[in-house]
């Protein structure tokens, strides 16, 4: 070995100590589920995924129960860069996007198989297409947060949607909500998730709406007398992440998270829908909150009315309810 030679690899590794180390590319996933919800725990099985297809490489973190982002602020950070992942609803995009508010409306879906086809199919994929171009954000694959009904903290009857006036309904951010808390006879407070325990507690709300297993899930049943199906929102939600974010990272990592996504998805609908029937099963068994079939007609119809009435369906896509209805 020549003395340049020898010179010539202490250089070399004195260079290669002086880089910085690969970088290690970390994803924050913001939700506002509950830390037992399926949402959560497919978040974590897409963390466990990743971090083993690229250790070292992948970071992810997941930040359930609004620990990281306050309900309704999860958009707006990705599309400042300061959120990579969230599960945002319709109504939270439809902030922006008015024209796709039918998607988040109330008795729009027939079921949870209705709601997917239809965001699976080519009127997602078109809404998916509107949210990457105008909103810089990514839907990866569309989830089942539940099917929502009206939850109250005393035995009231409640059978049409007059029989829930004066009463103060907590509800998500967001015009859509709004909407629908007026059209089921209530008046609209909004609230972020992790408020809504306390507040039902102490009579600063009347009642709540969500799925059976988002009521368990967040100990709601504890301030809870009663459920009423109204069964009013199939609900969808998103596996969703910063499209700048994602389009700068190498081929293979977005290929990873696309799959990986895709395998979340998969079991949290699964795990999603077992998860309410069981909620739904241990209430009726717990005999301790009065579950109510009301006239979910009368609901149905005065939903309707009210957005003809305070003119959110003027701003839909002209057409696009008929065209969820026809999807089979």
């Amino acid at each position: 070995m020549t003395r340049a030679f020898r010179r010539n690899v202490l250089a070399a590794a004195i260079l290669a100590a002086a880089l910085p180390a690969a970088a290690q590319t970390e994803i924050r996933i913001s939700t506002a589920a509950p830390t037992v919800s399926p949402l959560t725990t497919a978040f974590n099985g897409f963390k466990d995924t990743l971090e083993a297809e690229f250790p070292g490489k992948l970071k992810v973190s997941v930040h359930a129960a609004s620990a990281l982002f306050r309900q309704g602020t999860e958009v707006p950070g990705m599309q400042r860069g300061n959120l990579e992942m969230a599960s945002p609803v319709v109504p939270e995009l439809e902030a922006q996007l008015p024209e796709w508010g039918a998607l988040g409306g109330a008795y729009v879906f027939r079921d949870f198989e209705h709601m997917l086809k239809v965001f699976r199919g080519e009127i997602g994929q078109e809404f998916a297409r509107d949210v990457a171009d105008k909103m810089g954000i990514y839907l990866l694959e569309p989830l089942y947060l539940g099917t929502r009904t009206v939850n109250l903290r005393t035995d009231k009857v409640v059978r049409v949607p007059a029989d829930l006036a004066g009463v103060k309904l907590r509800m998500p951010p967001g015009p859509g909500f709004a909407a629908i808390a007026k059209a089921l006879g209530a008046s609209s407070v909004a609230m972020p998730a992790t408020e809504m325990y306390l507040a039902l507690k102490t009579g600063a709300i009347d009642g709540q709406d969500n799925p059976t297993n988002m009521t368990r899930d967040w100990k709601l049943d504890e301030v809870t007398q009663q459920i009423i199906l109204t069964q009013h929102l199939v609900q969808p939600t998103f596996i969703a992440i910063a499209k700048p974010f994602l389009d700068k990272l190498p081929a293979d990592q977005q290929a990873a998270i696309r799959a990986a996504a895709r395998k979340a998805a998969e079991a949290q609908v699964a795990g999603s829908r077992k998860d309410e029937v069981d909620a739904m099963e241990g209430f009726r068994q717990g005999g301790k909150i009065k579950i109510v079939e009301p006239d979910v007609a009368a609901f149905r119809a005065a939903v309707q009315a009210e957005y003809k009435a305070s003119g959110l369906m003027d701003k839909w896509k002209p057409g696009l309810l008929a065209r969820i209805e026809a999807v089979k």
